[in-house]
């Protein structure tokens, strides 16, 4: 094998992992971004559940509103238990609410624990793919300095031969002369 083949082989294998390290690259950034937008989507799901538990306590307030106003004009007697049935009606509105806000807040809480964890896996990922690049770069470094080395040894090599090629060269040429001028 010469020097140039050996030197191209070298420089295909260093292309082919460059390009392997490129598509390892944005393998990763793709991750990333999927992780990314599954917590987008998460944050989406609880916003949405919460703003229809609002939507629905505000229709049944209006609800119980109007039904209050309805009874106002009933007598005495349909007053009073229609404002006693609203109040357990509120109470119970109010214990609902209280529990539904407590389980926001246990779904915000979650939500937050997740995204710290989702936040320090990426974070351990991306130390880790940084801690690989630098092996990486280090061998490929490494066999940047070695290919550099054989091939200063190639052509020490092929410049000894080629001095030993003159060398024989030389000897010989005297060989002739000198058995020219024995022969003439």
């Amino acid at each position: 094998m010469t020097t140039l083949d050996v030197l191209t082989n070298d420089a295909i294998d260093q292309e082919s992992e460059k390009r392997h390290l490129t598509a390892t690259i944005a393998a990763l950034r793709q991750a990333l971004e999927d992780a990314e937008a599954e917590r987008n989507a998460v944050r989406q799901s609880v916003r949405a559940a919460y703003e229809g538990d609002t939507a629905e306590l505000k229709a049944t307030i209006t609800a119980l509103r109007d039904a209050l106003e309805e009874t106002r004009d009933e007598g005495r007697t349909a007053v009073e238990r229609a404002v006693a049935r609203s109040a357990d009606e509120i109470a119970q509105l109010r214990h609902t609410a209280t529990a539904l806000r407590d389980a926001i807040e246990d779904a915000r809480e979650d939500h937050r624990r997740e995204i710290q964890r989702l936040n320090a896996a990426a974070h351990n990922e991306g130390v880790q793919l940084h801690s690989a690049i630098r092996v990486l770069r280090e061998q490929l470094e490494d066999a940047a300095f070695q290919a550099q080395t054989r091939k200063q040894e190639a052509l020490a090599a092929a410049t000894r031969e080629i001095e030993e090629f003159k060398a024989t060269c030389t000897a010989l040429r005297h060989e002739l002369e000198v058995a020219r001028g024995n022969a003439s």
